[in-house]
C-alpha cells in the first residue's frame, strides 16, 4: 500500500511538472525611430534574428498595426526591421502595445502643439535672460541633460541600451515632465499664450504643457499594462518589445512594479 501511494505521488508530481508553462520572455529593445549611423533596419533585424521572437510588440495602436503593411515609412527602423523579420518568419505575431489613439488624444486635449510651442517660448525667454534665477537654474539643468544624451548618439546602439543611458534619461525626463512645469506655472506669459483645440476652445500654453507632461505617465503606464496583458495571453512565448529608447527605463520599472510571476525580463545587451 505504501509503495502504491508513493508511485501515485510521483505520477502527480510528474504530471504537474509536465504541465508547467515556462515564463514569457520579454526583451525590451530601446530604439531610435529614424534610420541613422547608430541604427538602421538591417542592424535591428539582425538583433531580432538572434532572439527569434514569437511576437513583436510595436509602439503602435491597433489602427496603426492594421495598416502596418500599407503605410510604409522608409526611414523607420522598427517597421523596416519588422517587415524583414515577418517576411523570414511569417508565423510571427505583430501586435500593438501603444496607448490607443495617442496622437489624436493629445491633439484633441490641446497637448499638441502646446508642447513644442511651450519649449520654444521657454528657450526664447532663457536666451533673452527673461526668466528668474530659479527658473534659469531649472532650464540649464534641462539643457545640460539634453547635451549629455546627445553624446550617446555618437557612440553605438548598445550604449543607448545601457544602464548609464537609462539613468541619465530618467534624470532628463524627470526635468522635462516634472520640473519644467514649475517654470511654466510661475511665469505669467505661459498663461497668456493660447492655441485653439480642434473643438474651437482655447487652451493656454501653461495648461496644455501640464496636460502633456501628465500624459507621459499615463501613456507609459498604459503601455506597460498592455505588455503584461500580452505576456499573459501568450504564456511561454518569446516577445520583443520595440520602443523608443526614452521609454525603456520607464517601461522596465513598471514591468517590475506590475510583475505577476508570468514573465521575465531578459536583457539582450548583457
Amino acid at each position: 500500500m505504501k509503495y502504491t501511494f508513493t508511485i501515485f505521488l510521483l505520477l502527480v508530481f510528474k504530471a504537474g511538472f509536465s504541465q508547467k508553462v515556462e515564463k514569457t520572455k520579454l526583451y525590451i529593445i530601446g530604439t531610435v525611430h529614424e534610420s541613422s549611423e547608430i541604427l538602421n533596419p538591417k542592424m535591428l533585424f539582425d538583433i531580432l534574428d538572434v532572439i527569434k521572437p514569437d511576437i513583436l510588440l510595436q509602439e503602435n495602436d491597433t489602427e496603426q498595426i492594421a495598416n502596418y503593411f500599407k503605410e510604409i515609412r522608409p526611414n523607420s527602423n522598427e517597421q523596416g526591421a519588422s517587415l524583414l523579420y515577418l517576411k523570414k518568419y511569417p508565423k510571427t505575431l505583430n501586435l500593438p502595445f501603444e496607448f490607443e489613439g495617442r496622437n489624436g488624444y493629445r491633439k484633441e486635449n490641446g497637448m499638441t502643439p502646446t508642447d513644442n510651442l511651450t519649449v520654444k517660448l521657454l528657450d526664447s525667454l532663457y536666451q533673452k535672460k527673461a526668466l528668474d534665477r530659479n527658473n534659469i537654474a531649472i532650464y540649464e539643468k534641462y539643457l545640460d541633460a539634453n547635451q549629455a544624451l546627445l553624446g550617446f548618439m555618437k557612440r553605438d546602439f548598445k550604449s543607448l541600451n545601457s544602464i548609464e543611458f537609462e539613468t541619465l534619461n530618467r534624470y532628463r525626463q524627470n526635468i522635462q515632465h516634472h520640473e519644467l512645469p514649475k517654470i511654466t506655472n510661475s511665469e505669467e506669459l505661459f498663461a497668456k499664450r493660447f492655441v485653439v483645440k480642434p473643438n474651437g476652445e482655447k487652451i493656454s500654453y501653461r495648461l496644455g504643457y501640464q496636460l502633456w507632461c501628465n500624459f507621459w505617465d499615463m501613456r507609459n503606464n498604459t503601455m506597460a499594462l498592455n505588455i503584461v496583458k500580452t505576456a499573459n495571453v501568450h504564456k511561454g512565448k518569446t516577445i520583443v518589445i520595440l520602443t523608443g529608447v526614452q521609454h525603456k527605463y520607464y517601461i522596465k520599472e513598471l514591468l517590475e512594479k506590475y510583475y505577476d510571476g508570468n514573465y521575465e525580463l531578459v536583457d539582450y545587451f548583457k
